[in-house]
């Protein structure tokens, strides 16, 4: 696989230094196909060539290796660095929305410092004319964006069963959140598995009330709640009445003042 002049340095450099130098090599090796990545396949199948001969004997070795090493090279190279076309996108009008006339909607969100990993997460229940119900900030310490994201559902709809309300809508930014709310076969081993099922079973209990995905410009009052949650102590902390400091953000969304957001227009 090595050119002549690559030898002698390729065999005596110390382990850190060799590796560096031949993933940051701006050489190609054949046909324009660059050496860095000739080298990593080429490590790659010789260890996975390796395993196979000391784990499984009767697995035969490639009559051409350096072919197949080639192949999967040049295939990754050809896939990795396709320009795809840029999806279409609109400029839209996003304003929260009221539910019906005698339901409620909880809006939810999780929020994370990078700075630090702390994470916390925040809820607010409103009627059809937009007044405050209830709501809840809660720190949740230090983890992922994800974790914070679900367990602002559990408690959101925790809340609402310990409220009695039904009629309930439930709306939340994160996609991924939702997404695995509504696969009801999560794998016992999701680290979320969990607090997911307790989520459904409250949810059942409120009606089966629905979880939507909406964009962060429809849920600024929860997004609010959830910047607010690293102030407070670990734990929830019931809202029984609306924060003064969020009076602005719930006015806006009773009036219907929208934000505008590019968004991607539907292919069919």
């Amino acid at each position: 696989m090595l050119t002549h002049s690559q030898r002698t340095q390729f065999f005596h450099a110390d382990l850190r230094a060799w590796i560096l130098c031949n993933l940051l090599a701006k050489t190609s090796w054949s046909a324009g196909m660059p050496w860095s990545t000739v080298f990593v396949f080429t490590c790659w199948y010789l260890w996975k060539w390796r395993n196979q001969f000391v784990f499984c004997e009767e697995e035969p070795l490639p009559f051409r290796p350096s072919t197949t090493i080639l192949k999967a090279a040049n295939e990754w190279s050809s896939n990795a660095f396709v320009t795809q076309a840029k999806t279409p996108k609109t400029l839209v009008s996003l304003a929260w929305e009221p539910p019906a006339t005698g339901g409620f909607k909880l809006n939810v969100d999780g929020s994370r410092k990078n700075s630090n990993g702390a994470i916390g997460a925040g809820g607010v229940i409103r009627d059809s004319t937009g007044d405050w119900v209830t709501g809840f900030t809660v720190n949740l310490g230090k983890g992922q964006i994800l974790e914070a994201e679900i367990w602002g559902l559990f408690f959101g709809l925790k809340l609402a069963a310990e409220k009695g309300i039904h009629n309930l809508v439930v709306e939340m930014d994160s996609a991924i959140a939702v997404q695995l709310f509504q696969r009801s076969g999560t794998p016992s081993s999701h680290p979320l598995a969990g607090v997911l099922s307790d989520c459904r079973r409250f949810a059942e209990q409120l009606g089966n009330c629905g979880v939507n995905h909406v964009y962060r410009e429809q849920n600024s009052v929860a997004d609010c709640l959830a910047q607010a949650s690293y102030n407070g102590d670990l734990g929830i902390c019931p809202l029984v009445s609306a924060p003064a400091w969020i009076g602005t953000c719930l006015a806006d969304d009773v009036m219907g003042s929208s934000k505008t957001r590019w968004v991607c227009c539907n292919i069919s």
